[in-house]
């Protein structure tokens, strides 16, 4: 059987690399005595995914794992025994088991919401962030960006569904965003936030948050929004 589940990562974790992520679950497994199915082969590893990556420095409240299990074990069990050998940062919010025939969750994400707060040094005024997103959105947003074939200006533009001022206040202002999330490489929020700031002409620190990741069949994650375009990995 396969459970899929849900897990936070919090503040307490946003340094943690996505590498270790996977070792920690991994140990985790170890400890709570869940029996995790195993590769063939000389180098047998835990059959756990992830369906995406989450940036170094990020917190979610939407990370989603896969993972085979040898035998059975109700996704109540499996939440309790896990959470109970997981350390401060991470927590499984739900799970459910999955078919093995079901696809690879890469397979079936399509979108992602964020929040991001970002923080400057002087008072900002609301107009300015406005006309700067506005300025962003109205044309090509072309960033350089580590690709297979080395670094490579790429218009991530077709990749931001939704960029939006929520609050602003004396320094600082909340902005929703909204991308392409798939197996070919969705958005890089950092690029978009590098790529806002020249827009803006002036420097802020941010804090990027997670909120969903949305997949194109609603089986486990939730549905894509009716307004973001379904993208077929």
């Amino acid at each position: 059987m396969r459970i899929i589940a849900r897990f936070n990562k919090n503040e307490a974790a946003r340094f943690v690399s996505h590498l270790d992520v996977q070792r920690l679950f991994q140990r985790a497994f170890r400890r709570a005595d869940i029996p995790i199915a195993y590769s063939n082969g000389f180098n047998p590893h835990q059959q756990l995914s992830f369906a995406t990556a989450l940036t170094v420095g990020a917190t979610s409240s939407a990370e989603w794992l896969d993972a085979k299990i040898d035998g059975d074990i109700a996704p109540k069990e499996f939440i309790e025994r896990v959470n109970a050998a997981m350390p401060k940062g991470f927590s499984i919010k739900e799970a459910a088991a999955a078919e093995d025939k079901y696809p690879s969750l890469t397979a079936v994400m399509a979108a992602a919401d964020y929040t991001v707060k970002l923080k400057f040094t002087e008072d900002m005024p609301e107009d300015d962030i406005r006309s700067a997103v506005d300025k962003l959105l109205s044309g090509s947003i072309v960033v350089l960006k580590k690709t297979k074939a080395g670094m490579k200006n790429v218009d991530i533009r077709p990749m931001v569904y939704r960029m939006e001022l929520l609050s602003s206040s004396c320094d600082e202002c909340t902005i929703a965003l909204a991308g392409r999330l798939d197996a070919g490489g969705g958005l890089n929020v950092d690029l978009l936030l590098g790529a806002f700031k020249n827009a803006l002409g002036r420097e802020f620190t941010f804090a990027v948050h997670r909120d969903a990741i949305y997949s194109t069949d609603g089986a486990f994650m939730p549905k894509v929004p009716g307004g973001y375009p379904v993208i077929q990995a």
